[in-house]
């Protein structure tokens, strides 16, 4: 194996930040000597500092939904894949590891084929997805490929590329009782009160729309269940968050698995937080809605797809084991409904348990290694078997 490798990480979306961070950390506690750098959020930012690497740029802000949402970033998306391809051309990569991301990372294909350097997609977009041809694509551009579901891992492999199924990051997550504790009392939680966290989302645009109706459910939920609340929030969007809140509502910067463990029970925006929840245990109602412009588009371009699920529980039972509130369905009164419902019967919370123990065999709790472990060690083999990597190794030995 390479004893100087230069790996370079490439996530925008904030949980990929997370995983890639976690990644970077394992692989400079393995390879000291290797050198890391990232296009990416401040989490992989820290992470490779002091690996002799470089962080090209804060991706934060970076991810989308919806044909406006990427207009509106596009600018900036292409001054980052600049500044990046520049930085290639002028330093040594022996691999790239991708994370998520696919409208940005999925457009760095050629580039990086034309540059000879292997690619890791770790965590591939739509990966989710069970069948059709979405996400397959990404089969004759990659190396290898870490996906967190055994479906994903087979589709990929039937379409021709080298996947494995590590399972899902969020598995690394210890439901730890005593942190439970600890974190309750930081958030001035007594153990006859109720918690509840409200996670309105990672973007300004979902921020905006949620807030405000998470707010009002919770002035319902503290006025009939006499609830406490804490909203986690990326640390850049903390002003705008708090601004929908009463002063006396707990808001913090990031944390979002901490508030989950600590609540009762939470109202999540769709998305990886919604798998989140599960892992750690948090009873939960998924909500979403979009503003005027991308339900336009919605009605225009998706509403004749037929999409059964949206909550990633959900999508990975393929039924429904956690509540969903969208579109016009996506109130406070409701979201108060559900959420009060859950804090009283214990029947329907023992059954969301259950259905949660279901969710995190199938993100791989069982398999013998956690998934950044061994995606790794598929980087490590990657580079064992990559020809000029073996024939400079020898060199160097």
């Amino acid at each position: 194996m390479r004893k100087n490798a230069s790996i370079l990480f490439l996530a925008g979306d904030v949980s990929g930040d997370l995983y890639t961070a976690r990644l970077a950390q394992e692989l400079r506690a393995r390879h000291p000597q290797w050198t890391l750098h990232a296009l990416g959020g401040p989490h992989l930012g820290a992470a490779i500092a002091g690996s002799g690497g470089t962080w090209i740029g804060d991706t934060s802000g970076c991810s989308a939904i919806g044909i406006a949402s990427v207009l509106a970033i596009y600018p900036r998306g292409h001054w980052l894949s600049t500044k990046m391809r520049q930085f290639v051309k002028c330093n040594r990569i022996d691999a790239v590891v991708l994370c998520d991301w696919g409208g940005f990372n999925c457009g760095q294909f050629r580039f990086f084929k034309k540059c000879a350097i292997p690619i890791l997609y770790y965590f591939p977009p739509r990966s989710w997805q069970r069948s059709g041809l979405a996400g397959l694509g990404i089969a004759s551009w990659v190396r290898n490929v870490a996906t967190p579901f055994e479906w994903s891992a087979r589709r990929l492999s039937a379409a021709g590329c080298d996947a494995e199924w590590v399972g899902h990051p969020l598995v690394e997550m210890a439901h730890d009782k005593e942190k439970r504790a600890t974190l309750r009392r930081e958030f001035g939680v007594s153990t006859d009160e109720k918690l509840v966290a409200l996670l309105p989302g990672s973007r300004r645009s979902e921020i905006k729309i949620l807030a405000p109706r998470m707010a009002q459910a919770a002035e319902i939920l503290r006025r009939e269940h006499h609830a406490k609340f804490v909203v986690p929030t990326p640390e850049r969007l903390i002003d705008l968050t708090r601004s929908f809140f009463p002063a006396s509502t707990r808001i913090i910067a990031g944390r979002a698995s901490d508030a989950l463990l600590a609540c009762d029970a939470a109202i999540v925006k769709t998305g990886t937080a919604t798998l989140e929840a599960a892992v750690v245990g948090a009873p939960q109602v998924a909500v979403y809605d979009i503003d005027w412009i991308r339900r336009i588009e919605w009605l225009l371009l998706w509403m004749w797809k037929k999409i059964p699920f949206i909550a990633l529980p959900n999508i990975i039972l393929q039924r429904i084991a956690v509540p969903e509130l969208l579109g016009l369905d996506c109130r406070a009164q409701a979201m108060a409904l559900e959420i009060g419902d859950l804090l009283q019967n214990e029947v329907r919370r023992a059954r969301m348990l259950a259905d949660y123990e279901d969710v995190r065999q199938q993100l791989g709790a069982n398999l013998p290694l956690s998934p950044t472990q061994r995606t790794a060690q598929i980087l490590e083999e990657m580079l064992c078997t990559q020809p000029d990597a073996v024939a400079h190794a020898e060199a160097e030995a």
